[in-house]
């Protein structure tokens, strides 16, 4: 047996030094997308998964427990990161990366040298502070019956003694929970914003879409209706570098939202676009047209020209609540929206409808205060009828309506052969003038009577009456209209090239 000894000393020095190995990196993500998700002063970010924390002054690394709940707040200094144990402060933010997970997290308990080698008898290359964490690589016992692990952080890979040294098990899948009470995917960036910290979250697109398919679209609905919803949002979000969870891009609510149902629909249009003359083509979608859907040029400040796909088309099988509406609003709301003061008389209100399907461009009201005509896109349109319905943006469903009205009317009368009348308006009566006979128009027509003078209109108009059609800017894809056509057997590709016209469907 002897003449195995050298063999054996010469295994367990070998065991003894350093093997090669990489530490844990940040995930790359495939179609990679930034979207701004929360801000504010102060919160919490409860962490469940493998992630490193970088100082982006610094460039310094920490790796962060698994489970650990870290606090972010904005101060004088920057943006300001503690848990348990930690605290670091960076003018410029911090990434907060997912890496790839080990199957085990090194967490040290007290101050523990790493060396090149697994003994003491090995050079120190970095030092480990209690409450620090390090990726688990590899554990062994060396010629001494010491037990030692192999750990990786900050860019180095050494040994450290057992005893110092926790083992946590790594969850499998990294997940984030914000103050907002949403759940995300994937890294982030906490960026300072003036006196607050925003959350850029930063993963792939696909898992993108799995936040947004279902927030702006029912995973109830037929499949066909959720893969052309997946087609048309990754196509958006393709072309848009500044995207919001809000619907001022497209609705995302991470991880959070996610269905099995809209996440089959995803994987089943992997990597589809929507393309016209082979470039990715502008996407936009809506709730409800109305019927139809309309031309870009007639809604916003566009050039049709750039656009030949935003075209309006029939859309014959949506149904919904908005394919037409009605709305009535106190005189006084709509001369707050042109400035005036509640105290003025609303005398007349008229459209301009431009629009080839009669989409309103301008709107005109007569006031004892003046006149005023207000004129703008689609959105600067329905501001000017201001609803209370924060689930429709507190502004007008669209652009497509018309207006009629009811009056405010004066006690009046008028002695005829037969007897007294009373009447509404003195428009169209004549009177006699020291000029002659005039006829009345009926507008801000005033009385001297015995008790002094009296308007003969009343206070002009009390209310306006507002009907119109479809919910939303009604450019590109109608959701409800979408869900029609997919009950009717169209296939996804069908319903995007539907309202996209003349584009095609590929990766």
């Amino acid at each position: 047996m002897k003449k195995f000894y050298p063999f054996l000393c010469l295994l367990l020095l070998f065991s003894a030094f350093p093997k090669t190995g990489k530490a844990a990196e940040p995930i790359q993500y495939q179609n990679k997308v930034d979207v701004s998700i929360f801000l504010a002063a102060s919160f919490p970010m409860a962490l469940n998964g493998a992630y490193q924390l970088v100082n982006k002054d610094t460039g310094k690394v920490q790796i962060i427990p698994p489970e650990t709940t870290i606090s972010v707040k904005k101060d004088t200094a920057g943006v300001t990161v503690t848990y348990t144990g930690f605290s670091a402060t960076s003018a410029k933010g911090f990434d907060l990366q997912e890496v790839s997970s080990t199957k085990k997290i090194a967490y040290f308990t007290y101050e523990t040298d790493m060396r090149r080698g697994a003994s003491t008898g090995y050079d120190v290359i970095h030092t480990f502070q209690g409450n620090d964490t390090a990726d688990f690589l590899e554990e062994i016992t060396n010629s001494q019956g010491q037990v030692w692990y192999r750990v990786t952080a900050a860019g180095k890979t050494g040994w450290v003694p057992f005893m110092y040294v926790n083992l946590l098990d790594a969850p499998s899948e990294s997940l984030t929970k914000i103050n907002n009470n949403l759940t995300y995917r994937g890294s982030f960036f906490l960026k300072p914003n003036g006196s607050k910290v925003e959350v850029l979250n930063t993963l792939g697109m696909e898992d993108y879409l799995k936040g947004v398919v279902p927030s702006e679209m029912p995973a109830s609905w037929h499949k066909e209706a959720l893969k052309a919803q997946a087609i048309v949002a990754r196509t958006y979000a393709t072309r848009i570098r500044a995207l919001t969870s809000t619907a001022a891009s497209q609705v995302y609510r991470g991880y959070t939202a996610e269905d099995p149902r809209s996440n089959a629909a995803i994987k089943e249009t992997e990597g589809l676009l929507v393309k016209y003359g082979g470039k990715v083509a502008e996407t936009f979608f809506f709730s409800t047209s109305g019927g139809k859907t309309a031309n870009v040029g007639d809604v916003w400040n566009s050039n049709q020209s750039y656009y030949p796909y935003l075209v309006s088309v029939d859309d014959p099988y949506e149904t919904s609540k908005y394919t037409s509406w009605t709305e009535v609003f106190p005189a006084s709301t709509i001369l707050k929206s042109f400035g005036y003061p509640a105290t003025a008389t609303l005398y007349n209100i008229t459209l301009s409808k431009t629009g080839a399907n009669g989409e309103v461009r301008g709107v005109t009201i007569e006031t004892s205060a003046g006149t005023m005509t207000k004129t703008g896109n689609e959105q600067q349109i329905r501001q000017l009828f201001p609803l209370n319905n924060p689930g429709a943006y507190n502004i007008l469903y669209s652009n497509w309506f018309d207006v009629s009205v009811k009056r405010e009317t004066a006690d009046m009368s008028v002695q005829t052969s037969t007897g007294t009348e009373a009447i509404e308006s003195l428009k169209g009566y004549t009177v006699q003038t020291p000029q002659g006979t005039v006829t009345l128009d009926g507008s801000g027509v005033s009385i001297q009577t015995s008790g002094g003078v009296v308007s003969s209109e009343g206070s002009g108009i009390s209310e306006i009456i507002v009907t119109g059609k479809g919910w939303g800017h009604r450019i590109g894809m109608s959701q409800y209209g979408a869900k029609g056509f997919a009950e009717r057997g169209y296939t996804a590709e069908q319903i995007v090239t539907h309202y996209f016209k003349g584009t095609t469907v590929s990766k």
